[in-house]
Order: C-alpha cells, then sequence, then structure tokens
C-alpha cells in the first residue's frame, strides 16, 4: 500500500467514526510528491486539521520555511479546505486544537540520522528525547541545513500518533535507517525502537 493510499485511509477512517482527523506533517523535499498526491484526493478536508512536526524560524514566505513549502505544494486543489494551523509553543494548549492522538504524522529523515528537528547533539536532552517526557514543542539554536534556529515536537508528542509514516530518499539514507536499529548515537533509532503497528517506511528513489 503507498504512503499516499495509507495516509488517506487513515484520514477517511477518522473522519467517518469521529467527524475530524489531524494530519502533522514535515518539510524538505522528500515529502513534495506525496504532498501533490495527496492534495488531488477526494476527502472531506474542511474536516482535517494540519500541521508541522517542525519549522525554521523564518518568515512564512521564506523558502526554507515549511509553512511556505505546505502552502505551495500541499494546501491547494482538494486539500485547499483543510484546516492549516503552524507551529508554535501553545499549539496543542489552543481550544480550537487538536485532534489528538495525531492520526497521521508524515516523517522525513537526514543523513545524520535526525527527524523533525531533533538532532544528535540533543539526544540526552530529557524533553526532547525521553518518552516519558511532557508533550512539547519548542525552539532550538540554529541546527541543519540551512543552519537555522527551528520550533519542533518533541519525540514523546511525535509518538502520540495513530499512523507515522516515515520517508526515507536515497540509498545513504537507507544505510543510515539499518545502522541506526542498533546505533543509539542516531536521534532516528528512539523513534524505531517505540514504533507501533503503524509504523510504516517509504522508501523514496533519488
Amino acid at each position: 500500500m503507498s504512503a499516499v493510499k495509507s495516509i488517506s485511509d487513515r484520514l477517511n477512517s477518522s473522519i467517518k467514526s469521529l467527524g475530524t482527523a489531524s494530519l502533522v506533517l514535515s518539510g524538505g523535499s522528500s515529502p513534495i510528491k506525496i504532498f501533490q498526491e495527496l492534495s488531488n484526493i477526494d476527502l472531506p478536508w474542511s474536516k482535517v486539521q494540519v500541521t508541522l512536526v517542525d519549522d525554521r524560524l523564518v518568515e512564512a514566505n521564506n523558502r526554507d520555511s515549511n509553512q511556505n513549502l505546505i502552502l505551495n505544494y500541499f494546501l491547494k486543489s482538494k486539500a485547499k479546505a483543510a484546516q492549516f494551523f503552524p507551529l508554535t509553543e501553545d499549539l496543542i494548549t489552543k481550544s480550537n486544537f487538536f485532534k489528538m492522538p495525531f492520526d497521521v504524522s508524515l516523517l522525513g529523515m537526514g543523513e545524520d540520522g535526525h527527524f523533525a528537528s531533533l538532532f544528535p547533539d540533543m539526544i540526552d536532552d530529557f524533553d526532547a528525547f525521553n518518552t516519558d517526557a511532557k508533550f512539547k514543542i519548542f525552539k532550538t539554536a540554529s541546527q541543519g541545513n540551512p543552519f537555522l534556529p527551528r520550533i519542533t515536537m518533541n519525540l514523546s508528542l511525535i509518538l502520540n500518533s495513530e499512523m507515522i509514516v516515515l520517508l526515507v530518499k536515497g540509498k545513504s539514507k537507507l544505510k543510515v535507517l539499518d545502522e541506526a536499529i542498533n546505533n543509539n548515537k542516531l536521534p532516528i533509532h528512539y523513534l524505531l525502537k517505540n514504533r507501533n503497528e503503524n509504523f510504516l517506511i517509504e522508501k523514496i528513489d533519488e
């Protein structure tokens, strides 16, 4: 089953049973094709709440903004009707947000094993990586490429998802993913270690 079908089926099932659904998205180039395909799926998108797992702390129209990426590639066509919530530190405490657990979280992975904006030098941070930490959305110092300050969900909040779809693009990242099963110096190790039966890995050719 393709990632697009898995995601749309899960959202549709939640809408039918609960009247609403939630979708958490990542940035980067890996999910663009999925965004484009999803945006053309027949769903009652007005009942879907959408946010980001992380973002760069830049203006929303900046080319490095994940919000800008979502607006350009996902929130159009049929998916234009979805309710979009920019990622903020107080997001999950707002009264009009959010259906939790999240129905679907769509994640990518970097060649250093990071996901969301959870990087190797943050592994010892209890709030960031410990599964017993309270749900938290927090700002970070400049990280990654582009080297910018960021905002991100912590691991325990990301794991509060009925389904997680991890996109892995290219052979080098697949090698990192294989290594991460036993290497606790790689952030993605902690996601793999705590995955449930609805954890899907979608391999994307470069």
